[in-house]
């Protein structure tokens, strides 16, 4: 067990010693799978038990399905961990196409969609924009494409 979740005295059900033993194992895989680097899993282990015990358990203790709303708690944050370890142009890609008529927004959020599969709404969050502003822009990358192309 993690050092910092030893030195917390166990003085209810709900504290962050009884989540860290019955949900880490489950959390720590489903974050490996997300981040996969073991040691920046355990870090997002302990901020996301410690930050979820604060902000939902200690204001509401009538939960029914904790490891459901834990799995989407950790999922929210990770959204906003990962986006800064993530290259999101495109590595790699053969025959790039028309992808340098775009501007680097515009590649980047092409890219994103299309070769990593990301969706918009994580965009918005993870570029600090709003999701009209992406799809603008995703808009405009595929009109200059299709201009290009003679489409």
């Amino acid at each position: 067990m993690l050092k910092a979740v030893l030195n917390v005295p166990s003085a209810e059900p709900k504290d962050i010693r009884w989540f860290y033993n019955q949900y880490a194992s489950k959390l720590l895989g489903y974050i490996n799978g997300i981040v996969q680097d073991h040691q920046k899993s355990e870090e997002h282990l302990i901020n996301i038990l410690t930050s979820f015990v604060k902000d939902v358990i200690l204001q509401d203790k009538s939960r029914l399905n904790i490891w459901l709303e834990l799995r989407q708690y950790a999922q929210h944050k990770l959204v906003l961990f990962t986006a800064k370890d993530h290259q999101l142009k495109p590595n790699g890609i053969s025959g790039k196409g028309n992808l340098d008529l775009l501007d680097d927004l515009q590649q980047k959020i092409f890219c994103s969609i299309y070769y990593h599969g990301k969706t918009i709404p994580y965009l918005a969050a993870t570029m600090d924009s709003n999701e009209m502003e992406i799809r603008n822009q995703l808009k405009l990358a595929i009109d200059k494409m299709r201009r290009a192309s003679g489409n």
